[in-house]
């Protein structure tokens, strides 16, 4: 049940991966018998399960999740969707008296559903098919010329999202950073909490869960993903993933998979840092979170 809070209130917690959010998130809505809304753009796919770091079995048991394992691998989601499925999540879970928790680390879907999502023009037929002639790295520098703030939110990998943005600015001749920022936030009172650490600490906390990830089968896991779907598939964008299909194709030694998952990983925690590190969050310290036994 709710106890201090709001009946509208949404508790978020957010941080850089591999912070502890997950962790927190799951105690905090065991102890107030709330549900966890899955704020994550790779936790939707089905199958992708090791190198996304779903929650557990044990904690499925304990504390009813919401938008992970909901879509096949090789269809495209996005933070439109996460965020009118994640409302109406909400509404329900306030309607009940349940405290709804948000945990998860992609920026973008926490920010949209926090500030509102923008009115994006989609994207037209003939320019998206120009975009995908050019290859990924090419597109990508096109992207940093055109709306660098946008390029720095999204991963060099991600050719979807990086075809969605250059392609708006090619349509509009405006940046999609400037466009996101033209919203009007949901109805309700929204707590966030963002667990920090200090980088290198993050950096190392990063590169042992990456280790950790490499003796639960994420050879065997990707493999199957590859079969089904395809190299093409926005699973792949996902971290980790596209190091391992490099690797299983011959390209890459195991050892220069894990070590560009760790590299690719770090990246990501740097440009989440950034994201967040001008709004209006409180901040938890991790190593007292970790000291007092909350987070591992």
């Amino acid at each position: 049940m709710i106890q201090d809070f709001q009946d509208n209130t949404v508790l978020v917690i957010t941080g850089a991966t591999a912070s502890g959010k997950a962790s927190l998130a799951h105690k905090i809505a065991r102890e107030c018998g709330g549900e966890v809304i899955v704020a994550d753009s790779m936790k939707v796919y089905r199958n992708a399960d090791i190198l996304t770091s779903k929650p557990p079995p044990e904690h499925l048991k304990e504390v009813r999740y919401h938008l992970i394992d909901i879509i096949e691998p090789d269809r495209w989601y996005d933070a439109g969707s996460f965020c009118r499925t994640a409302r109406s999540v909400i509404d329900n879970l306030h309607r009940k008296n349940k405290l709804p928790v948000v945990a998860g680390g992609t920026a973008l879907y926490v920010t949209s559903l926090m500030e509102g999502i923008a009115d994006i023009p989609p994207l037209d037929e003939e320019v998206e098919k120009n975009l995908e002639l050019e290859p990924t790295g090419e597109l990508y520098r096109q992207l940093k010329d055109q709306d660098p703030e946008r390029a720095s939110e999204i991963h060099p990998n991600m050719r979807k999202r990086i075809i969605r943005a250059l392609g708006v600015f090619i349509q509009t001749g405006k940046k999609m950073s400037e466009l996101l920022k033209k919203t009007s936030p949901p109805p309700y009172n929204f707590a966030a909490l963002r667990i920090s650490w200090e980088r290198e600490e993050l950096y190392s906390r990063i590169n042992r869960r990456v280790d950790r990830m490499c003796s639960m089968g994420i050879e065997k896991e990707t493999e199957k993903l590859l079969e089904k779907y395809g190299r093409g598939a926005p699973v792949f964008e996902g971290l980790g993933y596209g190091e391992i299909a490099s690797y299983i194709k011959g390209e890459l030694s195991f050892e220069e998979a894990v070590e560009a998952i760790k590299k690719t990983t770090r990246n990501y925690a740097r440009r989440q840092l950034t994201w967040w590190r001008n709004r209006d969050i409180i901040k938890l310290d991790g190593r007292k979170l970790k000291a007092a036994g909350i987070i591992s």
